[in-house]
């Protein structure tokens, strides 16, 4: 994902930190874009958060 944001929007700052029992939580400017436990516990669809990043 990580790659992919920084392959579409160049000089993006993209960090990357673990998280524990599958958490993927996306978060720009200080606002969360995304949290997978309050999706459903779904990923994204492929392209969303570059979507959701470029839309701002």
């Amino acid at each position: 994902m990580g790659a992919a944001i920084r392959a579409a929007i160049p000089g993006a700052k993209v960090e990357q930190k673990p998280g524990g029992r599958g958490d993927f939580v996306v978060t720009a400017d200080g606002k969360r874009i995304w949290d997978k436990r309050k999706q459903d516990d779904q990923f994204p669809e492929p392209g969303a958060i570059v979507a959701m990043l470029r839309g701002k």
